[in-house]
Parts: structure tokens; C-alpha cells; sequence
């Protein structure tokens, strides 16, 4: 259950051979300021599955994440996840663990929204990301069940954003994060 709650917030490759959309640079312009006060604490979904998220550096948008792994054998993990913004866009970015030699391959990365004890995660859609990525409109490459953009600048960014070449982002099944008191 907590292997698909990774998956829920965009920080995990996908699992099942699934197809995922990453980018070589975290997406976003700029950090996001981040106040402890609205982030720090517990997070749970609708289904019931907690996290724990703490602000690491809030001028720099980072924060930490941890949850129990596996219930039966208790494994911690934990992620930083970078906030940046475009415009009044959020992404949340977190490096990829699966390395090509030493380096780590990209980011993953969604649109994050976040409310007053709310935050709501808008994964990217492989198969519209990998048909613009092979048409040369949004510069990348397709690897096997990767979708891996490569240097993202304003162009693209508008792109992205304004959905001109149809919806990137799964906007029917966003995930919800919910915070306790």
C-alpha cells in the first residue's frame, strides 16, 4: 500500500513497468517559499495512508518527506522534494533513485497545489508528453518506459502550461493530501 502512495505524489517511479515522465532539471523557475507553519507535520490521504513532511530550507523550496515503506517490516523512507514555481504554477521535483553510471537519470516531477491544510498533486500524462517529445515539440527523449525532458526554457514552459497541445497533466484523478490536526 505505501508503494502506491509514493506513487501518489509523483516522488517514485512508477511501478509495474509503468511509462513516467521526468526531466533532466527539476521543472520550475524559481523556489518556492515554503512556511513550516502551513507545511511541517502529518499528511494523510483519503485512503488513509500517512507521510510526514518538514520543511528543509523554505527559501529554497525544500522540503523532507518520510512514511513507513512497508507495514511489516517498518521501513522508513524518505525524499526531498523541491517546490519550484512558473507563473502561478507549482511543480513538486524529486530525483530520480535509478542511476545511469554515478548520475541520477533526472527528476520526476508534478503540478502541486497547495491550500490551507491541503495539498492536491497533478501527475504528468506519459503518452501526451512522449507524442510531443517525439514530434520535437517539447525537447527530450523517449527511453524505453521513460518519457526524459531535456533543457525545458520558457517556451516550452508556456507549452506546458497553457495546454495548447492538449491536457499534460491528469486532471480527472488528482491525489489528495489532507492535514491532521
Amino acid at each position: 500500500m505505501m508503494k502506491k502512495f509514493a506513487v501518489l505524489f509523483c516522488l517514485f517511479i512508477l511501478l509495474c513497468g509503468c511509462s513516467v515522465v521526468m526531466s533532466k532539471k527539476p521543472v520550475g523557475d524559481s523556489p518556492v517559499v515554503l512556511d513550516p507553519a502551513e507545511w511541517d507535520g502529518a499528511w494523510i490521504t483519503p485512503q488513509g495512508a500517512p507521510v510526514m513532511i518538514k520543511v528543509k530550507d523554505g527559501k529554497n523550496g525544500v522540503l523532507k518527506l518520510a512514511w513507513i515503506e512497508d507495514d511489516k517490516d517498518m521501513t522508513l523512507k524518505s525524499y526531498e522534494v523541491i517546490i519550484l514555481g512558473t507563473g502561478r504554477w507549482q511543480f513538486a521535483n524529486i530525483q530520480d533513485e535509478e542511476k545511469k553510471g554515478n548520475a541520477p537519470q533526472g527528476y520526476l516531477f508534478a503540478k502541486i497545489k497547495k491550500e490551507k491544510g491541503l495539498i492536491v498533486v497533478w501527475l504528468p500524462k506519459p503518452d501526451r508528453f512522449s507524442d510531443l517529445v517525439t514530434k520535437k515539440i517539447l525537447p527530450g527523449e523517449v527511453v524505453k518506459e521513460k518519457i526524459i525532458l531535456g533543457e525545458v526554457g520558457p517556451e516550452h514552459m508556456k507549452i506546458i502550461m497553457s495546454e495548447e497541445k492538449g491536457p499534460l497533466f491528469d486532471w480527472e484523478e488528482p491525489f489528495i493530501f489532507f492535514k491532521t490536526k
